[in-house]
């Protein structure tokens, strides 16, 4: 090639390159100019709606393809609600069509949002983010839906708002700061580090993550009656004031999460519908690590997770002027009117009733206060619906008192509580009547412990612990507010003994043995088909002691008896009983007996016990003459007398026998006129 040729190719080369820098650097030009214009004209659209929008800068990267607006401001037609960012990087972008953007990559630094007036309960509320970073978004171009932050749940209706308009990939959030401030109440102030949420759409949000959720408040003073506030002086006043509470969890992990129920709960005028009365999930699962509630002066709460799943609720029930009447009814508490009372057991009930979930579970959670400590191994609740808990068990429960005093129990169980009948119960402000104490049925059906133990009392026994193996009372059925059966369980209760308790314990305790052990027991059920009754068996038993067994039944019992109170009062006249059968078994007290009451004799055991059966005996001879079963009776108890084991005596009517006029007569006779009896005994 000739160096004539070669540099020809040079120059055009050379020219090209001079030809394409002057073209991009006209293209830069073009570019910068053009954005102005797109971002003016975005402006100028919120500007249409009333609201005030300016921005500093606006320019645009060819590399990137990226967009930059910086200074941006908007405020809303009434200046209720603003917002400020520092500046907004959009890369990978289209053109902004009806004020919204669809880009690769959205930053914004220095984000600030205020919410003043109704849409901050009257005071303000402040979010500062100082970075937020969003993959793929599709949403509006500002940051605020304007002229929605009215009304008192205006600032979440607008947060809602523009979650439901937008679409993302991923935000993250290094850190997110708020602050509320109530008229007239002391500010909340929380922060949340390292927020990252995944497959944002439309409302909904598929994962949520929070590194660690601060929170910091003062409680509002509890309300006081006008003469206490007279009678109390300032440095008083000023110790029975709350303290600051400061509160942190070490983990926040949420999935499913749909935000549609709360946006209609917000709805102006309150949220009506089919949907609004329906449970609308918000939370398929929630997962926390450890949190750590520390009041100054006060308790400090804490555990070690937190578990909740399918976590719902009702719109309808927390439309704005109820949440605003329950929070007024709290303040005045406990200072509250018969009228003030119902009224919030009724605004208790409704809130209630408007949430769901499947689980909730606490494990490890804690509590320390001057001293006091407790603690709770696992809490579970399960399946809250219409006000109903399904279950609620704590396992693990342990507390210690300041004077180094400590109690137990393994588990604690209720089964199938009503918050709506409890609800009744409460709005009475004085004490339950008998009557309506009658609503307890109905308010739980269930409740069971294990492996409770307590300190005993004071004196040298102080450090004796009682203990309780099983406790276990359980009722049913739907015949009426009394229920139709009921199963009634307390095992192995064990404590200090003294000759004060008197007996059988006394035979115990000059025994040698200073702790003695209960159990007993009782079931009854109703049978409507045959209209009876039936008591069996009820049990006592004292370890080492003795065991004694009931069987009985009521007859012509009418289902109204279990309507309610009258209707029972009502049927006791056409009551009639029926057979009872008592088992009595010996366990080692009738050895004791006799061995002791042989001893202050000054005879030998053998030579007691005969004369004991000899007297047994003669009494029975002597009722012969009065009835005829005396003699099979008397022998029975003779032959237990003489080697205790099982003695078990039945009581037949002979006919009819009124409970009633049974209940209401003192006179032996009228028993063994209107009962036959039988006995066996059964050496051991």
């Amino acid at each position: 090639m000739s160096r004539k040729l070669v540099l020809r190719i040079a120059g055009a080369i050379g020219l090209l390159a001079l030809l394409a820098i002057g073209g991009w650097y006209g293209f830069l030009e073009w570019s910068r100019t053009k954005v102005r214009a797109e971002v003016d004209a975005v402006f100028a659209g919120i500007r249409d709606t009333g609201a005030k929008a300016t921005f500093t800068a606006a320019t645009f990267d060819p590399k990137e393809m990226g967009v930059t607006v910086t200074g941006i401001s908007v405020t809303s037609p009434d200046g209720s609600a603003r917002v400020k960012v520092d500046r907004i990087s959009a890369r990978g972008g289209e053109r902004p069509n009806d004020r919204r953007v669809a880009v690769d990559a959205l930053d914004l630094d220095g984000v600030e949002i205020a919410l003043t007036g109704e849409a901050a309960a009257g005071g303000t509320i402040t979010y500062t983010l100082p970075q937020v970073m969003i993959d793929r978004y599709n949403g509006p171009m500002t940051l605020i839906a304007a002229g929605e932050g009215n009304g008192p749940f205006g600032a979440l209706r607008v947060a809602l708002r523009q979650l439901a308009a937008t679409t993302a990939a991923k935000v993250t959030i290094p850190e997110a700061r708020g602050r509320v401030a109530p008229a007239g109440s002391a500010p909340t102030e929380v922060t949340y580090r390292n927020l990252a949420a995944e497959g944002v759409n439309a409302g909904a949000i598929r994962s949520l993550v929070v590194d660690t959720i601060t929170v910091a408040f003062t409680p509002p003073p509890l309300a006081q009656s006008a003469q206490d506030k007279t009678a109390q002086d300032k440095s008083s006043a000023d110790k029975a004031s709350p303290g600051r509470v400061t509160a942190q969890v070490d983990g926040f992990v949420a999935a499913q999460i749909d935000t549609a129920p709360l946006l209609l709960m917000t709805q102006p005028g309150g949220p009506s519908g089919k949907a609004a009365e329906a449970y609308g999930q918000i939370y398929g699962k929630v997962v926390t690590g450890p949190y750590k509630v520390k009041q100054e002066n006060g308790p400090t709460h804490g555990a070690q997770s937190v578990l909740m799943e399918n976590v719902a609720i009702r719109p309808a029930a927390f439309d704005a002027q109820r949440v605003a009447a329950m929070e007024a009814l709290s303040r005045k508490a406990p200072n509250l009117s018969r009228e003030d009372s119902r009224r919030l057991a009724e605004l208790s009930r409704d809130l209630v009733g408007g949430m769901a979930f499947t689980t909730l579970a606490i494990t490890n959670a804690t509590t320390e206060q001057e001293g006091e400590k407790g603690k709770v191994a696992t809490m579970r609740l399960e399946g809250l619906t219409n006000g109903v808990l399904d279950g609620a068990t704590f396992e693990g429960v342990e507390g210690v008192t300041s004077a180094g005093g400590a109690a137990k129990m393994a588990r604690f169980a209720v089964r199938q509580l009503d918050f709506n009948q409890l609800a009744k119960l409460s709005a009475e402000a004085d004490a339950p009547s008998p009557l309506s104490a009658l609503v307890l049925f109905k308010v739980f059906s269930g409740v069971e412990m294990m492996g409770i133990e307590v300190p005993y009392g004071e004196g040298p026994q102080s450090k004796e612990p009682v203990k309780i193996g099983t406790f276990a009372l359980s009722w049913g059925g739907s015949l009426g507010a009394l229920p139709s059966y009921l199963d009634f369980t307390l095992a192995d209760v064990s404590g200090p003994i003294t000759a004060d308790d008197g007996e059988p314990f006394t035979y115990l305790v000059q025994a040698g043995i200073t702790r003695a052990t209960i159990s007993m027991g009782m079931k009854a059920a109703y049978d409507i088909n045959d209209r009876t009754l039936t008591i069996a068996p009820v049990t006592t038993e004292v370890k080492d002691a003795f065991r004694l067994n009931l069987e009985s039944a009521l007859v012509d019992v009418p289902d109204a008896a279990f309507t309610d109170a009258a209707g029972f009062i009502s049927a006791l006249p056409v009551v009639t009983a029926g057979p009872v059968k008592v088992t009595l078994t010996d366990l080692g007290l009738a050895k004791l007996i006799f061995a002791q009451l042989a001893a202050a004799a000054g005879v030998s055991e053998d030579e007691y016990r005969n004369e004991v059966v000899s007297l047994a005996e003669g009494f029975a001879a002597e009722l012969g003459t009065v009835s005829p079963d005396a003699a099979s009776v008397g022998a029975a108890v003779a032959a237990f007398l003489r080697k205790p084991g099982t003695l078990t005596v039945t009581a037949t009517p002979k006919g009819r026998v009124p409970l009633l006029a049974l209940m209401g007569s003192d006179d032996p006779s009228v028993v063994l006129e209107a009962f036959s009896f039988s006995a066996t005994a059964t050496a051991p």
